[in-house]
């Protein structure tokens, strides 16, 4: 009888062939620093996981209690710092990496902590890491996750192993959930508005009021008259929208909690994870927000794209630099949503800089 494959923690991580066999070959590195860089929702946070369940258990075995506890984000050997703010300030950084990395593990010989959006390090919380990644403890694994590397990030970057990783096609996010029973017409619309990020597209599958929500997005152009009073309506419409988006979410996290519940109930209350995941979940909400203004703004750009290509030779060369300038816009409302920003007045403004665009 043939043996049946085991199933390896790598398989979380779609279409970065690349990186998975560079992560396979570093699985004995003597090495404690690790850099991760790519595109957002691109597999480098699953990648993260996978890499310590390896670097804790010695195998790739799915299957056993070590991986399954890391790949759910509640092991306790394994730290994910989130950042609590616009970015990772010194405080947290000395809290949760300096002070981690001196403590022992608890169940093993490894801890590894896992730093989220570490492009968006503080200055002065660089300065206080150096010495950590640079002489760290026997016991302890950083891996950073980063969507770029900033120049004065250099030090540090040259102290890791850096592995990158590139955007998941929307092809190959379309071949993906059509593999999984998805509609091809649903699974390409939402490819393209997943941005490439794969968990997202699969929530989305579900999600029946995508085209409304991306519609609302695309006629913002047609509506606008440059007065406050319409961009503040379209800004609650865009929030009203949001809130909704976020359901099928919600309804995911409530199945999560419901199966733990189950498990704990089976298992006991220790080590459960409930309170980690809960955590865990209010990050995601946050995060998932942000992801759909990010979908909703790429369609509006989409637009003033669309129609400056559309332009005919003797259009008026405010037109075309008013709807160039109008995607430059949108591009750094965006990368504005990376932090602390007051998303309504972002909007309002936003929307205010915006020109019309005429019907054809």
């Amino acid at each position: 009888m043939a043996r049946t494959a085991t199933a390896s923690v790598f398989d979380a991580v779609i279409g970065q062939d690349g990186a998975v066999a560079k992560l396979r070959a570093l699985a004995t590195s003597p090495a404690h620093a690790y850099l991760f860089v790519g595109p957002s929702g691109c597999g480098k946070e699953a990648a993260a996981r996978a890499f310590a369940a390896v670097r804790l258990q010695g195998d790739e075995d799915a299957s056993a209690r070590t991986a399954d506890l890391v790949m759910r984000g509640i092991h306790v050997d394994v730290h994910e710092l989130e950042r609590e703010g616009a970015s990772i300030d010194v405080e947290q950084a000395r809290e949760e990496i300096v002070k981690l990395a001196d403590r022992t593990a608890v169940e093993g010989s490894t801890r590894v902590i896992i730093v989220h959006e570490f492009h968006l390090l503080a200055d002065v919380a660089r300065s206080a890491l150096l010495k950590t990644i640079e002489e760290p403890d026997g016991s302890t694994i950083i891996v950073m996750l980063a969507d770029e590397v900033p120049d004065n990030f250099a030090t540090i970057s040259s102290r890791s192993v850096r592995v990158n990783f590139g955007p998941i096609s929307d092809e190959l996010v379309t071949q993906t959930l059509v593999a999984e029973g998805v509609d091809a017409g649903v699974a390409g619309e939402v490819a393209r508005v997943s941005a490439g990020d794969l968990d997202r597209a699969r929530v989305l599958v579900g999600d029946p009021k995508l085209s409304d929500r991306m519609g609302l997005f695309t006629s913002i152009p047609l509506k606008l008259d440059g007065s406050l009073s319409t961009a503040v309506a379209l800004v609650g419409d865009i929030n009203d929208a949001i809130d909704d988006a976020l359901e099928p979410y919600k309804a995911k996290q409530a199945q999560e909690l419901a199966t733990l519940e189950e498990r704990a109930k089976l298992l006991g209350e220790r080590g459960s994870g409930r309170r980690a995941t809960t955590d865990r979940h209010k990050r995601e909400l946050r995060r998932f927000r942000t992801d759909e203004l990010r979908s909703g703004l790429r369609a509006l750009s989409m637009v003033y794209r669309d129609a400056m290509s559309g332009l005919s030779d003797a259009a008026a060369p405010h037109e075309v630099i008013g709807y160039a300038d109008a995607v430059s816009a949108i591009r750094r409302a965006s990368h504005a949503l990376s932090r602390n920003v007051n998303e309504r007045l972002l909007l309002e403004d936003l929307l205010m800089s915006l020109p019309s665009v005429r019907r054809s």
